[in-house]
């Protein structure tokens, strides 16, 4: 019964997680935007164990929002529904809020079932969520919803997930999906499937997939062209979060943020179809993504990468010569393990692919500013770090995958042997993550949430081993062909595509997946 009445108010709330408004006016010059939650009328908590004392001790539930700085939903939601009285009323007599920063604990928001933002949980007094959703929900619905939902609060028993695994890692089963996504009409991976249209977010993993894929090379290109125009900023450079191309409105439909680990993995992309192609517009786009990387999300003084420029629909909708004068989005200055990862990943490979190699020596400065700012003791990294504070969130699997991509994938372009023995540290670090039980390798090693696994971050892990830490540049001392064997098969077991993903939790381990089976080898 409770499932029921939880699933009849998020089903009936649907149509208005993705509903569209005017675009705000456009920001005055020398404009700053105020970071949430300054001002908020609500007494927001952070999460952790006090919240949920003070929940189950008072019988109230848990309002667990998930936000980030960059995104133009986010501060709509907040402005129009969040701060309104009314919610703001219902939200204090109920629940304890608890704010959460989608990127700096992508762990609990991945743990929590979070796709995009905003990402709202339900949580009774004990902690168990009720439910969830996704999206800008107008004032007067979010307060029915809280209404409804105040009375399931101390209810025993928690809503399941509700999420049926649909594919696992075959590939043959995996591009037949694919295939049935796409629309020929618009060139992209956006048609209707068994789990509905897909996100609206890009899929530059899977791209690179259907990239190497014969059958898909003559779709490729077209999609390429279409993922450009839809993204990629020509004035300002750099790619922007997400194109809806079922929104009419010209001006929403683009989501301008602007976050590092995005234009990582499409720079990334663009390079492999250069080198695939030989089209000099994908090569441009590179260039250009760079030079964005370079001019804005980029530290020189301390040689780290900053995570995000924060959107702005009011200036990017400006003609090029009225951007001139006015100040461009502010940058969020936190740097983070995982997409600076990747954005070294995306460095080699456009130095590989143009013959470029000041982006080597760009990778070299980035990785020396990543084991400055993030290195543990342990010869892992934190997560993330603020400029104003010390490192944060050990023991997140993504921030050890993605740095020892970075440092295999430079040993193998430069043969450094610093590369290879820190890469060798990373394994290290990766190793203590494999938990017996899970039959793979835990997203997080924290006492305060139960191990689990994620899709994503498995085949990233295989597509590692298969490639720039393929056996034949990586030594057996270092990583056992029986332990490598035995993490091939715990990372490929763990990939699944579930109701609600993206194709991109599985696109690189449908890859090495592939590899593997053939003889292991890599790129």
């Amino acid at each position: 019964m409770i499932l029921a009445v939880v699933l009849a108010l998020v089903l009936a709330l649907w149509p208005w997680v993705t509903r569209h408004e005017d675009p705000p006016e456009p920001a005055p010059p020398g404009h700053v935007l105020d970071d949430y939650p300054r001002g908020s009328a609500i007494d927001w908590q952070d999460w952790g164990a006090q919240a949920r004392e003070t929940a189950a001790r008072e019988g109230r539930g848990l309002f667990v929002y998930f936000h980030g700085q960059w995104c133009t939903w986010c501060r709509q939601y907040q402005d129009e529904t969040l701060e309104h009285p009314d919610t703001v009323a219902a939200i204090e007599r109920d629940f304890v809020p608890v704010l959460v920063n989608l990127d700096k604990r992508r762990d609990l928001f991945s743990r929590l079932g979070g796709r995009g933002l905003p990402f709202t949980v339900l949580m009774d007094a004990g902690g168990e969520p009720l439910g969830r959703f996704t999206g800008h929900v107008a004032a007067a619905d979010l307060q029915g919803l809280l209404r409804e939902a105040a009375t399931l609060v101390t209810t025993a028993g928690a809503v399941p997930e509700g999420l049926e695994d649909l594919l696992d890692a075959d590939p043959a089963a995996f591009l037949a999906f694919l295939d049935e996504t796409y629309d020929p009409g618009t060139r992209r991976l956006s048609g209707a499937s068994v789990i509905g249209t897909l996100s609206k977010r890009p899929q530059p993993m899977t791209y690179r997939l259907l990239l190497q894929e014969p059958d898909w090379s003559a779709r490729i290109p077209a999609m390429l062209d279409v993922l450009r125009e839809d993204l990629y900023d020509p004035v300002d450079g750099g790619f922007f979060f997400f194109f809806d191309p079922d929104n009419p409105n010209p001006d929403t439909a683009v989501e301008t943020s602007k976050v590092l680990g995005l234009n990582a993995l499409l720079t990334w992309l663009f390079a492999d179809a250069y080198a695939v192609l030989g089209r000099e517009a994908d090569a441009d786009a590179v260039r250009g993504a760079l030079a964005y990387l370079e001019t804005t999300l980029w530290d020189p003084a301390r040689g780290v990468f900053r995570n995000s420029q924060y959107s702005d629909p009011g200036y990017y909708s400006l003609p090029p010569a009225q951007r001139e004068g006015r100040t461009p989005p502010p940058v969020e200055k936190v740097q983070f393990a995982d997409v600076s990862g990747q954005a070294i990943v995306a460095l080699v490979h456009a130095a590989r692919a143009l013959n470029e190699p000041g982006y080597l020596e760009w990778a070299a400065e980035a990785l020396a500013g990543l084991d400055r700012y993030l290195g543990h003791a342990d010869g892992g990294y934190y997560h993330f770090r603020p400029d104003d504070g010390p490192p944060q969130l050990e023991g997140y699997l993504p921030a050890q995958v993605w740095p020892a991509a970075a440092w295999w994938t430079y040993y193998e372009a430069t043969g450094d042997e610093q590369a290879a023995s820190r890469g060798a540290q990373l394994l290290a670090r990766i190793a203590a993550h494999r938990v017996e039980g899970l039959d793979g390798f835990a997203e997080r090693l924290d006492a305060d949430l139960e191990p689990w696994t994620e899709s994503r971050t498995h085949g990233a892990l295989a597509w590692l081993l298969t490639g720039p830490a393929r056996p034949a540049r990586v030594p057996e001392d270092v990583l056992p062909d029986g332990r490598r064997a035995q993490w091939m098969q715990d990372a490929l077991g763990r990939l699944e595509l579930i109701s609600g993903g993206d194709p991109d939790d599985m696109a690189l381990g449908v890859l090495a997946y592939r590899r593997w089976a053939v003889a292991g080898s890599g790129e």
